[in-house]
Order: C-alpha cells, then structure tokens, then sequence
C-alpha cells in the first residue's frame, strides 16, 4: 500500500498548491501608501554638501527631488563616485527628518553641540531606507537597505547636520551580486536642512499635487486651511 500512501501525499500537495494560487489570484493587494494615481514628479532641486575627494573639505551639490505619489515616497538622486544614487525617503522616514531638524536647531541655539563623532553621527536617530544605484540615470538597477543616521558632524570646526547611508549588501539581484551600496554621508548647512525638511513636508507635498490639477486617491486626508 506504500504506493497509495505516496499518491494520497501528491494530490494533497497538489490540492494545497491550487489554493494557494487560487488565493493569490483571487487576492489582489492594497497599496494604503498612494496618495495619487500618477507618475513620479519631479519637486526641483535642494543644495547639499558632500565630501570633497582627496581633501578634508566638501563641495556644494544640487541634488534632484522626485515625488512618487503611488508609493508616497520621495526620492533624492545625486551623483556620488561617478554613479548615480537615489536615496529614497518614505512618509515615516521623512517625518523623521524633519523632527531630527528641529532638535538640531535646538541643540545648535542652546550650544549643546559636542565634536565626539561617536555620539554626534546618530544623535537623532535612525532609520531603514531604500537605495538604488547604477552607472547612469537610465541604468539604475541595484538596490539595497542601508540603515540611515541622523546627527550632526563638525568639519573644520563647523558643525553641519548630516544623513548618514551605511554600506548594506545588494538585494536586487537576489544575493547573487556581492557589491554593496557605499557608504555616503551628506551635509547640511541649518538652511540647507529647513529646505529639505520644506519638501519633505506632506502639507506641502499634498499642496504640490493640487497645483498639478492632480486629484488625491480616495482615503487621503487633506490638511485644513485657516486664514485670520
């Protein structure tokens, strides 16, 4: 009877596979993120500071903003080493952002700003990010989520507020490629931060779209406008 035995345990594999694939297909999930129905846009542009090669200094960057209103998420892209990044900010990571900011402000008016790397690097704290990164704008395909770190970092006894990408393994491919995304650190001038801090703003991303005559996805909660 062994041979029944073995028959009994494929059509039961075969009965579990077809629910499963009957539950996929029957199933279709809900992006709760969505704000709008549309296309990345691109916000403009935001000055930051990088560091400068073979020196101790930085240099100022335009970086590029695009807003993903599917996924609610904006991403930076900016050049880095001769490639191309985007550093992508979900609604979480961006409210993060913009609280790390003010505490900065804070600590920077209260003059409790200390020149310890080890405690200043992730002072306001951290978070896990997406990242994708490629020869050319048009060949961006690597991917990987590095943890990201908000503090503040002084440079030629000038402090300026920082977001920290560690290195973290390429994911895209399936662990197949052993390269890894580079570890990037970008500088902010106070108001280098309130800009980005500015775009980041769900008010203002919202807003944005209501300029583009874009309607907002069903569910999505405008802000309320009180004029005195």
């Amino acid at each position: 009877m062994k041979w029944l035995k073995t028959l009994r345990g494929v059509l039961c594999c075969i009965g579990f596979a077809g629910m499963v694939l009957g539950s996929c297909a029957g199933t279709k999930a809900v992006n709760t993120a969505m704000v709008a129905d549309v296309d990345p846009l691109p916000l403009g542009s935001a000055n930051m500071e990088f560091d400068k090669f073979f020196s101790s200094g930085l240099e100022q960057k335009p970086v590029s903003l695009v807003f993903d209103p599917r996924l609610d998420r904006v991403y930076l892209e900016f050049k880095y080493q001769t490639v191309t990044y985007r550093q992508y900010w979900d609604k979480t990571g961006r409210e993060g952002f913009i609280a790390a900011v003010k505490r900065y402000h804070a600590d920077y008016e209260a003059r409790n700003l200390t020149n310890k790397p080890s405690k200043s690097r992730s002072a306001y704290g951290t978070l896990q990010s997406t990242t994708e990164w490629g020869q050319f704008r048009f060949s961006v395909s690597s991917r990987a989520s590095p943890r990201i770190e908000l503090g503040y970092h002084f440079k030629q006894n000038n402090p300026y507020f920082t977001v920290l990408q560690r290195e973290a393994k390429e994911t895209h491919w399936g662990g197949d490629n052993e390269t890894s995304s580079l570890r990037i650190i970008l500088y902010f001038t106070r108001i280098q931060a309130d800009e980005l801090a500015g775009f980041f703003d769900q008010d203002y991303l919202l807003s944005f779209l209501d300029e583009q005559g874009i309607s907002l996805a069903s569910g999505t909660v405008a802000s309320d406008e009180y004029n005195n």
